[in-house]
């Protein structure tokens, strides 16, 4: 018989669960039941494996005709569960809250051993801020955020609020903080209810209520972590109201992220467990399955984000604000943390193209500063150069660690390779840099190699278009390019305010003047997205290769890597290839990506076309795609017309 047994409803939570799962596993408790609801992170094939490995058991919370939330229809379910009624206690977390016993050796029986006579224990919330860390890491949450609430501030909203363990047979109903006792028990002075203390709560929180009553908050004994905020990225992204990156479905606002991130006091509580934690982790990913799962997640977290990045407008001022907190200047910083808050300060990480500099075999190469962007080179082969340029997803990244667009993977190639890095949103007009380049090129800087490859995405994208006369012979990879934002030759361009504002008069005004002499200069766009289209339709010649890329809006590139074809469409431009036929061949490989499909749907649905829409609905639900399937049919509830064959 299952003894403690834990319980939470997940949905995006992948990049989470194992370290969360390991360490409750750690603590004591010996049944984990995760209700999983369709995730757009992969998370259920993570938790698929976990399930048939026995570390957790899995349940499928699908509902898509549900009114209630998943979190509610989740506990509905578990108060029945026979792993639920058959243990000795139980427990409600979701997977951002940490149960940390500060008795004992920090387990479980540790805790129980401190409250025989105890039938419930309601160890309360302390937050946990980002700890001065703005980017999503795949790494142990307990061990990078330990800056939390003080012991002062913990007896006010929304701190005191309460988690429970209890005896299952008190009972009736479950919600997140606590159990809806059974009625016999709801007054019985008898009952033992006590706080994080092991002190005995008033009967008022038998009836109802979330958070300790006054002056009955106690935490020496025990207490829950609860990281609301994460990175910096991963809590600006949940404020944008998108299905990443956690189970919360509430959107946050700057204020909230005052009131969540709480750095006040170093409580570095958790490190002492670490060895243990990356033992029971390692034990974990080591399962069949676990590990790639849990990388895919990864990848598709810092996808949102990035993407976050890249979509963010300055001129509207909520995201702005969100900017704000992802690039905080010493002004911005002090306007939206609280007052009494002290800056938490870590030391920068050298960037891996300087680690590869100096401790890899490949130990040539550059870094050139200018006033608004920075040229890096590191020397690897004397076949493949590539040439990238940043967008504006990194452009105010403000860490001493950022890369140049795309590094890891050209250094994992073994290529060659110079990095432009923006450090405004300015579209590279800038003198400077037209000068540096061209002084490369004068100095024959690029024909030391057999194919030299020139890349980018959006605003990236036009640059890489624009220098490639200077590099002939090259290949260029433009996704989503801008060809220029001079407003008589793009008048219907609406977008890009920051670039619109440049001085775009001058040399490399207009890219599509500046292709000729390249090799083959592809184009990916999607053509359905028409400010891309319109871009895409200004490059003309004998050497221009258009790849279409559908449904990925101006996300050509994103689009690509979550299809994972990104990488072999670089190595076969690299190797020259690259061919529209090869292109389309890898991109028919991946229409099953849910991205496509929702796209497709979506189109079906704006040209009002019900019966080739239900087809689809068919078609998805047949391959398992019954999220998007039902969405299908609640948007084409009849196929009996097409109102684009009437």
């Amino acid at each position: 018989m299952h003894q403690r047994t834990l319980i939470t409803a997940a949905r995006n939570e992948g990049p989470y669960l194992v370290e969360w799962i390991a360490w409750h596993r750690m603590i004591g408790f010996d049944q984990i039941v995760v209700f999983d609801e369709p995730s757009q992170d992969q998370s259920t094939p993570l938790l698929d494996a976990l399930a048939k490995a026995g570390v957790i058991t899995r349940i499928d919370n699908a509902d898509p005709d549900a009114a209630m939330d998943h979190t509610t229809r989740a506990l509905n379910k578990a108060v029945n569960l026979p792993e639920v009624q058959g243990a000795d206690w139980a427990m409600v977390l979701d997977v951002d809250e940490f149960l940390m016993v500060h008795t004992g050796d920090g387990s479980l029986d540790a805790l129980l051993d401190a409250t025989p006579e105890a039938q419930a224990i309601s160890p309360c919330w302390r937050y946990f801020g980002d700890s001065g860390l703005t980017t999503f890491t795949d790494a142990p949450v307990t061990l990078q955020f330990t800056y939390a609430a003080p012991d002062a501030a913990l007896k006010d909203n929304p701190h005191p609020g309460i988690k429970t363990l209890f005896r299952p047979a008190v009972a009736n109903q479950l919600k997140p903080h606590r159990p809806i006792l059974r009625e016999a028990f709801q007054a019985d002075p008898n009952f033992i209810w006590v706080n994080g203390s092991g002190d005995r709560f008033d009967t008022t929180l038998q009836q109802k209520g979330w958070r300790a009553p006054a002056g009955q908050d106690g935490r020496d004994l025990c207490e829950v972590h609860h990281y609301k905020i994460r990175s910096t990225e991963s809590f600006v992204l949940q404020s944008l109201g998108t299905t990443l990156p956690g189970s919360d479905t509430q959107t946050y606002d700057a204020s909230a992220y005052a009131r969540f991130n709480c750095n006040e006091q170093h409580r570095p509580v958790m490190l002492p467990f670490t060895t243990r934690l990356a033992a029971q982790i390692e034990t974990l990913m080591a399962l069949p399955g676990v590990r790639d799962a849990h990388q895919a997640c990864i990848t598709i977290h810092a996808d949102a984000i990035s993407e976050m990045r890249t979509g963010l407008d300055l001129e509207n001022p909520k995201d702005a604000v969100l900017w704000a907190l992802l690039s905080p200047t010493p002004d911005q910083a002090e306007e939206f943390a609280p007052d009494d808050i002290p800056a938490v300060k870590h030391d920068d990480a050298a960037p891996r193209w300087l680690a590869d500099l100096r401790r890899s075999k490949h130990r040539k190469g550059f870094y050139q500063s200018l006033p608004k962007c920075a040229l890096q080179f590191s020397d690897r082969s004397s076949d493949i150069l590539i040439v990238s340029f940043d967008n504006l997803s990194n452009v105010n990244d403000p860490a001493l660690s950022r890369e140049t667009w795309g590094y890891p993977f050209y250094r994992d190639e073994g290529w060659s390779h110079l990095g432009v890095l923006a450090f405004e949103r300015y579209w590279y007009r800038d003198d400077d840099l037209f000068d540096a380049i061209e002084k490369l090129a004068k100095d024959g800087f690029f024909k030391g190699y057999k194919n030299v490859v020139l890349t980018g995405t959006s605003m990236g994208a036009y640059a890489a278009t624009a220098f490639a006369d200077l590099i002939p012979g090259c290949t260029v990879l433009a996704f989503s390019p801008q060809s220029t934002l001079h407003e008589k030759l793009v008048p219907w361009e609406e977008r890009f305010n920051s670039g619109r504002k440049q001085d775009w008069s001058g040399r490399y005004a207009d890219a599509t003047r500046h292709c000729s002499k390249a090799d083959q200069v592809f184009v990916v766009y999607d053509p359905y997205f028409e400010p891309d289209a319109k871009h895409a339709a200004r490059y003309e010649g004998a050497n221009i290769r258009f790849l279409k890329s559908w449904y990925s809006s101006h996300k050509s590139a994103l689009f690509l890597r979550r299809a994972k074809i990104l990488k072999q469409i670089m190595r076969d431009a690299v190797a020259r290839k690259l061919t529209p036929a090869r292109y389309y061949a890898l991109y028919r490989t991946r229409r099953d990506l849910p991205w496509f499909l929702n796209g497709l749907a979506d189109r079906l649905h704006a040209q009002g076309r019900d019966r080739l829409a239900l087809r689809l609905a068919g078609w998805l639900s047949e391959h398992n795609h019954t999220a998007i399937a039902h969405k299908v049919k609640q948007r084409h509830p009849s196929g009996k017309t097409d109102k684009t064959n009437k």
